[in-house]
């Protein structure tokens, strides 16, 4: 089958300028332009919802560009380079060799949640999420009438790990699932292959499916190596499922498309009858099938220019914090384009903070309380942005905390 979406073999690749600001009044996103509307401050600064403020790359806007000069929008077909690409990017990255039978697909990785637990687990069955992490973890499983357990990371040395004591604890005989952030939003570790197979023991041992988001798995920070929690061990495989996404990592959210694999054949047997409660991804996204497909075979090279961007808004922000704010702790990160940042010593409130930096100075952030416990005193600061724009946003930190000792 002839590949729409392959660029022209003497095609050449242009870089993204990470440094562009750009024109917000042709672009309309629930990062900025939603944030505006709601707080009515035409001068607010979007540090807050996880999108970058970067194109994504030139191939892939150059796929969408084709695809949409056919002028035909119906339902689309995966062509075998789609499978290819995505299998590739896996294994070129992570050593992991995915099968084609193992892969199907959502719209999204919290609506990939939502069949797996309606269809291995009933109302009223426990489910395990270790907070501090996106609250979405703790609503879907609320939402469908389970209980969302909680087993808060622990953080030693200035260090998160998972608290398999506290797990051991708050395991009972109707603990169903385990939702597994990795690499993990917000505090950034991106965990070790020792501490996945010992947590993969753990589920297997107490009948336990791991459904592990990987959505930032190419967001690594250099030296950190990302290891998929299917890999780890065949039991590890076959207890799992797995959510993908090129979405958070090429800056493709709006194209609503993701996959979900699954090894073990009744794994995806559930999945795909739990499917057929909510057809609502019936057919996929075009434009997100033509973006993946690219995304995961030809953008290696952007990633990697993007995570030293990253690299180097963060050392700048660091330094930031050391010489004027010396009282905020930075919690070392290994992934994602997050900073996550200890304001405890302020002593402030979740109100407190929200009323001192959007209110009164404009800064849209997100506050470790919406992410469950261990998330207090905490604020999520979203980096990926020109450093022009997180240096404005920087300053309006430090004015907001030195108005508050005046």
């Amino acid at each position: 089958m002839h590949d729409l979406h392959r660029a022209p073999a003497d095609a050449v690749a242009e870089t993204t300028n990470f440094d562009e600001v750009l024109d917000r009044s042709t672009l309309s996103t629930v990062k900025w332009e939603m944030e505006i509307d709601r707080t009515g401050n035409k001068s607010l600064l979007g540090f807050g919802t996880a999108d970058m403020d970067f194109r994504s790359p030139k191939q892939i806007a150059a796929a969408l560009e084709r695809t949409a000069r056919l002028g035909h929008f119906g339902y689309p077909y995966k062509p075998s380079s789609y499978y290819d690409a995505l299998i590739g990017f896996y294994k070129r990255h992570f050593g992991w060799e995915i099968r084609r039978e193992w892969i199907a697909h959502n719209v999204g990785i919290y609506p990939s949640m939502r069949p797996l637990i309606d269809r291995l687990s009933v109302e009223g069955d426990e489910i395990i999420y270790q907070p501090p992490v996106h609250f979405q973890f703790r609503n879907i499983v609320a939402a469908a009438g389970r209980v969302p357990v909680a087993n808060p990371l622990m953080l030693r040395n200035g260090r998160y790990e998972f608290d398999f004591d506290q797990l051991s604890r708050c395991v009972s005989s109707r603990t169903r699932l385990l939702l597994l952030c990795n690499p993990h939003n917000p505090v950034g570790r991106v965990w070790s292959r020792e501490e996945l197979a010992r947590l993969a023991e753990f589920c297997q041992q107490h009948n336990i499916v791991v459904v592990s988001d990987e959505v930032y798995c190419g967001l690594l920070h250099e030296g950190a190596h990302f290891t998929p929690f299917a890999s780890v061990s065949s039991e590890a495989l076959m207890n799992s499922v797995s959510l993908l996404s090129a979405s958070k990592m090429f800056n493709l959210t709006g194209l609503k498309h993701s996959q979900v694999i699954a090894a073990n054949p009744r794994l995806m047997h559930e999945y795909l009858e739990g499917l057929k409660r909510d057809t609502s991804g019936y057919g996929g996204s075009l434009f997100g099938h033509a973006a993946t497909e690219v995304a995961y075979r030809d953008c290696d090279g952007w990633l990697v220019d993007l995570m030293r961007y990253v690299a180097g808004n963060y050392a700048f922000a660091e330094a930031f914090f050391k010489e004027r704010l010396p009282r905020i702790r930075v919690r070392p990160t290994e992934s994602t384009y997050f900073m996550w940042l200890d304001l405890s010593e302020y002593g402030m409130s979740h109100q407190e903070m929200l009323d001192l930096f959007e209110t009164r100075h404009g800064l849209v952030l997100n506050y470790g309380e919406d992410y469950g416990p261990g998330g207090e005193g905490h604020i999520r600061l979203n980096i990926g942005t020109p450093k022009s724009v997180l240096a404005q946003g920087l300053e309006r930190m430090a004015e907001a905390l030195s108005s508050r000792e005046r």
